[in-house]
């Protein structure tokens, strides 16, 4: 007995020398113990292409040096792409710290059970000051769990239903649901309320009674481009909306996906704006939905100087014509078009780009230019439809010169400037191809060119995407 005692007094002596001998290589106590814990359990964030130690630093809000000190780097410009880094000084969270597009209708609370993660700790990591912050389009600091999947929504509480009932739904129990949406109990549920689980769930197939799906590309929405916004729905057979100031038209082809589109104006302030959905069923019940969606910056340039005579730069003979164009536009029920637009020339040869801010006669005129040019390269001068539609104007004007405007229906049309010859009529059904005019040098123009634009609503949009994308 005297001598298992003996035994275990040395042991622990020996012990205590191993520590103390590793204490005097390495370091204090206190040091070697927060080190160990953090890289153990502290985020890490995987370096990004174009990131450095102080942009990542000022991201998570933090120094540069801490970072340094916490992986033992000592050349702060010497971190990789794909790189592991401990971020220090997050206590409480951990996990691979990832930063994702909020899409149309997250917020904080979802994020909270998506990721499975305390509302508390998204807060600190996006060092939010309220929870309306979660705005749509901007980019959201979140800790994934790599060892385990994320949540996924399950199901919508509609009025009157209990956790009980929706336990039912979706195959899982009352106090799995609290657990997993971080509840406080089995009472604490709201109509209208989204439900998180695992994936392996049997889940509903709708996340919103009757709806399946509401979507808005791209996020965020992008000065002077194309907001689409759609909704995938059973019931619903009405749609209502605004974003900046301006109503929504939904329309649809099978009365099961509805489609908006939006023209973000090419000098719209940039930030965040509220954009609303009211749908309304064939009962007569109603559902709105409302969330800030971020604008950000279309960072286009600016042309040279451009000198015209001064009755191209008259306002009173801008504003005239303008009545003129704006009051074609209204928003057709049926889509005429199927695919992606056609380049309206021959051989495209671009020579000005949509949204490039203009300068007419130093300072007489300051706008952006509203479409595409696109000089003469092909062996003809010939102008074709990009799309099928209705030409509803064919007119000699002052500043666009000899124009056409296409109805392509649901609100999108597209607009041929500077024409020599037409050879098209008002009320013409036209489909891709067909021959609409000539390139001319009439009106506003420096040369002989076509001034090619896509508007929607009245706005212009960036024509590149109409010729790249498929809509809807």
């Amino acid at each position: 007995m005297i001598n298992q005692l003996m035994k275990k007094i040395y042991g622990i002596a020996l012990l205590t020398l191993i520590v103390m001998t590793s204490m005097l290589l390495t370091g204090t106590p206190e040091r070697v113990s927060a080190l160990s814990l953090t890289q153990e359990n502290g985020p890490t964030y995987i370096v990004q292409q174009g990131d450095t130690l102080s942009s990542i630093a000022l991201r998570f809000g933090v120094s540069a040096e801490d970072i340094q000190n916490a992986n033992g780097i000592s050349d702060p410009n010497a971190i990789q792409i794909g790189q592991r880094l401990i971020i220090p000084g997050l206590e409480g969270i951990s996990g691979l710290l990832t930063s994702e597009v909020l899409s149309f209708g997250t917020s904080l609370t979802y994020l909270s059970r998506e990721y499975q993660i305390d509302s508390v700790d998204l807060v600190t990591l996006n060092h939010l000051t309220s929870p309306s912050e979660t705005i749509a389009g901007m980019k959201f600091i979140v800790a994934v769990n790599e060892e385990t999947d994320n949540f996924s929504p399950i199901t919508t509480v509609a009025e009157g239903e209990t956790s009980l009932e929706k336990a039912i739904q979706t195959g899982t129990s009352p106090w799995h649901l609290v657990e997993d949406n971080r509840l406080e109990a089995t009472w604490d549920i709201l109509a209208g309320e989204r439900l998180y689980g695992p994936i392996e769930s049997d889940a509903e197939e709708d996340i919103i009674p009757d709806v399946v799906d509401i979507f808005i590309d791209p996020l965020p929405a992008v000065q002077g481009q194309t907001l689409e916004i759609g909704v995938a729905t059973h019931e619903f057979t009405n749609f209502s909306g605004s974003f900046l100031d301006s109503s929504l038209h939904f329309f649809s082809d099978d009365d099961e996906n509805y489609y908006s589109f939006f023209g973000v104006h090419a000098m719209s302030e940039i930030g965040p704006f509220p954009l609303k959905i009211t749908m309304t069923g064939k009962n007569g019940a109603t559902q709105s939905f409302e969330q800030l969606v971020l604008i950000s910056s279309g960072n286009y340039g600016n042309d040279a100087v451009i000198e015209v005579e001064d009755i191209y730069v008259d306002p009173n003979t801008i504003a005239e014509e303008d009545e003129i164009i704006n009051a074609v536009y209204e928003y057709t029920p049926e889509r005429y078009w199927d695919g992606k637009f056609q380049y309206p020339i021959d051989e495209p040869c671009i020579n000005g780009y949509f949204g490039q801010r203009r300068n007419y006669n130093n300072g007489a005129l300051y706008y952006y230019h509203t479409g595409l040019d696109f000089e003469v390269c092909a062996p003809n001068l010939n102008i074709y439809a990009p799309a099928a539609g209705e030409v509803v104007l064919v007119e000699e004007t002052i500043i666009r010169g000899n124009a056409i405007l296409i109805d392509h229906g649901w609100g999108v049309y597209s607009g041929y400037w500077h024409l020599s010859e037409f050879n098209v009529e008002v009320g013409d059904m036209v489909e891709p191809g067909d021959l609409l005019g000539i390139i001319g040098d009439t009106g506003r123009s420096l040369g002989p060119h076509l001034h090619f634009e896509i508007d929607i609503g009245g706005i212009p949009v960036n024509p590149q995407t109409w010729l790249e994308q498929v809509y809807p």
